[in-house]
């Protein structure tokens, strides 16, 4: 027996998206506003990422991931410039003088201004708060450029733009591309027709009620790796109004292409998904967590 049609078309329906909206709109307000003790606080972008952002996420989700940017400058990766261009590229910016860390301690300072020092935690990858009904991670980074191109001309420069931040534990850079991530998600679930993230939400379900039964444990299957590991099914898999086929389409596909998951990108296409550094998945468990879906759709 499947699962129900009524089970998969409520587990494919969006999560609150009020209350997240209100927190980040806090944050961003203090960490503005006259008593932020943040430098050049009017070039701060400040933007939700992860489920939220990407409309991707579930009912019971509580962490709002919000990123604060700071824009007084930028990380850069030249590596793949040719050396005239990299020449002129050490010819127009000079070295930062702002750091990531000062500027992280001055997030802190104002966000315990905010929400009061016992509300706010510093974790590895991100500032955590205690907003009552939700928590927040925030995450103070500054705005990463892979470039690709570098003339005299500002026309002439392209690069792809992210994010940088560093580990607590062991100061550990970390680059990710969120704007990416959200864009091609957005243009694949425009392509099939807006099946594409209900079908995300639907597999995050699958994933915490294999958490619930002790199938998985939520570490084997971060939700973020499982919005990525779907990125990979064609696009015409989602293409189908029908929920039940759809799901069970890709479960298959899934399945019968397991062995080639070492060729997967994340949604952001700029990193591969399977890797090993921390913020890559593994493999076995991606396949644990595909088969573990698979019996529980056919056993339900």
């Amino acid at each position: 027996m499947t699962i129900p049609l009524s089970k998969l078309e409520t587990w494919s329906k969006q999560g609150a998206t009020d209350a997240p909206k209100t927190l980040r709109e806090k944050i961003e307000r203090n960490l503005k506003g006259n008593k932020s003790k943040i430098q050049q606080k009017e070039r701060l972008k400040i933007f939700l990422q992860g489920s939220y952002r990407n409309s991707t996420n579930i009912h019971g989700n509580s962490d709002v991931d919000v990123v604060v940017q700071h824009d007084a400058t930028f990380s850069k990766d030249i590596s793949n410039l040719k050396k005239y261009e990299a020449d002129i590229y050490e010819s127009v910016y000079s070295p930062a003088t702002y750091s990531w860390e000062e500027f992280k301690r001055e997030v802190v300072k104002t966000l315990c201004l905010t929400f009061g020092v016992e509300n706010v935690e510093i974790g590895n990858k991100s500032i955590k708060i205690d907003g009552g009904e939700y928590e927040a991670d925030v995450i103070p980074c500054f705005e990463h450029r892979d470039y690709l191109s570098f003339g005299s001309n500002e026309e002439n420069r392209i690069y792809t733009t992210g994010i940088k931040f560093y580990t607590t534990k062991d100061n550990r850079p970390v680059i990710n591309y969120p704007k990416k991530h959200y864009q091609n998600g957005s243009e694949k679930n425009t392509r099939v027709n807006g099946f594409y993230k209900p079908t995300i939400r639907i597999f995050k379900n699958f994933k915490r009620k294999l958490v619930e039964q002790g199938a998985i444990t939520k570490e084997q299957a971060p939700s973020y790796f499982v919005e990525n590991l779907l990125y990979n099914v064609p696009n015409e898999y989602y293409d189908n109004s029908d929920v039940s086929d759809r799901v069970y389409n890709i479960l298959k596909w899934l399945n019968d292409n397991i062995s080639n998951y070492n060729r997967f990108n994340c949604q952001n296409a700029q990193v591969r998904l399977f890797g090993d550094t921390p913020e890559q998945w593994n493999e076995k468990d991606a396949k644990k967590f595909v088969s573990s879906v698979i019996n529980l759709w056919n056993e339900w």
